[in-house]
């Protein structure tokens, strides 16, 4: 099936977040697709949200910052007979979809898995719990460690390096994504990056970390919680290259990491998107399971290169457009964002000492064939805007 057709032709769509990545991923996959997307976002001082200049955008429509929420709410109940489906894409938003649906009884349609296992995938918490209990490979995990417990790690069972969590990801009161988790080597640093990152969400979650390569498993689930897409990849590069966002990814299919994303959310009698994360352990053979993105993800677009059109099939899902579900894809596809790329590359050759493979990251640098995730020439505006600001 080509979802790069114009198979939404005038199905009016009502997103969120057009200020971050995964929001401009649903104005222009959607409106590639033919449909008609309005996007709520916040102007500040200096710019519109960026995916305001995407020409994939129908209308843009501006909340304050102030009082999003009620304004959100109002906005809803006031203009929800123009459109066919509401797609809200940072957690914090869905939720409040259902609460206000759960009230006023709204007339659009959505898909999203119940609000208890929503809460449950997004808390890092709640979904190390949660898998452990299914014979879901967990690394070591820490919660609710009070502060001044941290001076005898030992006594914790903490070994080093380990890794300190937010537990949840979705709150705006976060940093960048880079920074909402931190590796630590010592116990200083340990007792410092806790008492920094408990003081903005209490209670962060401190792991055993795992080194191996990054993996995710990439799931569609319709209404009657029947999987209708799947995708997985692998992380590349990083950036930084000691553990942030991945830079570069690439098609695989494994038929393990399949059988454990499906085992987790469908124990959450799963509806919609969701990304579950693992890093594979080559020394001790197993996929450990890092967290689930319930919405959205950041490497969504290598999926659809890879014929795995998340965002339509979504929307498909949602208005009860048949189609067979799509389980095979193209494998060996390569995605990057350029601007993360270049710098993890550039840092990966300064510390590189082999010759041979100083040689290969030259030639990754200007390879032709890894396709771009965010910038694109047919959403000229967008790109345009993007080079602007960060100039």
């Amino acid at each position: 099936m080509n979802t790069e057709s114009k198979i939404l032709n005038g199905v009016r769509i009502l997103s969120t977040d057009p200020d971050r990545r995964i929001g401009v991923y649903a104005i222009r996959c959607l409106g590639r697709a033919g449909a008609k997307v309005d996007s709520i976002g916040v102007k500040t001082q200096k710019h519109d949200p960026m995916g305001f200049y995407s020409k994939y955008l129908h209308s843009k429509v501006y909340f304050n910052e102030d009082n999003y929420r009620s304004q959100f709410k109002n906005y809803l109940l006031q203009h929800s007979k123009n459109y066919d489906v509401i797609n809200p894409i940072d957690v914090s938003k869905m939720i409040d979809v259902m609460d206000i649906d759960e009230e006023f009884n709204l007339k659009l349609k959505y898909l999203l898995p119940c609000k208890v296992n929503l809460l449950i995938a997004d808390n890092k918490e709640k979904i190390m719990e949660h898998a452990e209990k299914i014979g879901i490979p967990c690394p070591k995990t820490l919660t609710r460690v009070e502060p001044e417990d941290l001076s005898d790690p030992d006594k914790l069972g903490i070994t080093f390096p380990c890794i300190i969590k937010f537990r949840g990801d979705n709150r705006i009161t976060h940093w960048r994504p880079e920074e909402r988790y931190r590796i630590v080597y010592e116990r200083k640093d340990l007792i410092k990056s806790y008492i920094e990152m408990h003081a903005i969400e209490q209670y962060p979650v401190i792991q055993e970390y795992i080194e191996g390569v990054g993996v995710g498993f990439f799931a569609l689930y319709d209404k009657n919680k029947q999987l209708m897409a799947q995708f997985c990849h692998q992380r590349v590069r990083e950036y930084p290259i000691s553990g942030g966002p991945s830079s570069c990814c690439e098609s695989i299919y494994d038929e393990r990491l399949i059988k454990l994303g499906r085992t987790l959310l469908e124990s959450l009698d799963w509806m919609g998107l969701a990304m579950v994360e693992f890093k594979y352990d080559k020394n001790r053979d197993e996929f450990y399971l890092l967290e689930i993105n319930p919405r959205y993800w950041g490497s969504l677009p290598l999926a659809v290169y890879s014929g795995v059109n998340f965002p339509v099939l979504h929307i498909m899902s949602i208005l009860g457009i048949n189609f067979k579900p799509i389980l095979k894809y193209r494998c060996g596809i390569k995605m990057r964002f350029i601007d993360k790329d270049i710098k993890s590359i550039l840092m990966s050759l300064r510390l590189e000492a082999g010759f041979s493979n100083k040689i290969h990251l030259v030639r990754e640098l200007f390879n032709p064939f890894i396709k771009e995730g965010f910038l694109t020439l047919d959403d000229i505006g967008l790109l345009y805007n993007v080079i602007r600001t960060n100039l």
